[in-house]
């Protein structure tokens, strides 16, 4: 039951994971816009739910080929946004790594997700690892 935004975001994510376009459909706009900046394959600005998904499709599996550990820090939300602060440190095996603070500020109108924006901590460092990471290929 949708009862916050973290509520809201819970069932994104509820809904990602089991390929639930009707449950994502419930809780994102139509028309959301997801930026995740830098200079490197997955960076720019999203627009809609395909693009949306396509983008935490190539994100998960850059993190499931990462050995990603993440720490949740703070979490926060007022009427219409929710934030999420993350320190993120990756092991992979080529020693291509990322230890790293993110934040990612969700904006939520009429129960339903409009927007979403990472802030990096070191953008040159999180641009260095993307540009990297995104161009392997999957072994």
């Amino acid at each position: 039951m949708k009862n916050s935004n973290k509520g809201i975001i819970d069932e994104f994510f509820d809904a990602y994971g089991k390929h639930d376009l009707n449950g994502i459909m419930r809780v994102m706009e139509d028309r959301v816009t997801w930026s995740f900046m830098g200079d490197h394959p997955l960076a720019g600005i999203k627009n809609g739910i395909d693009e949306v998904i396509a983008f935490f499709d190539a994100m998960g599996e850059i993190m499931n080929r990462s050995n990603i550990k993440m720490e949740k820090l703070i979490e926060a939300e007022n009427e219409h946004y929710f934030i999420e602060c993350q320190h993120s440190k990756t092991n992979r095996m080529d020693g291509n790594n990322l230890d790293h603070y993110t934040c990612v500020l969700w904006t939520i109108k009429d129960g339903k997700i409009t927007e979403g924006r990472h802030f990096f901590a070191n953008p040159q460092a999180a641009n260095k690892y993307f540009s990297s990471v995104a161009t392997q290929k999957r072994s």
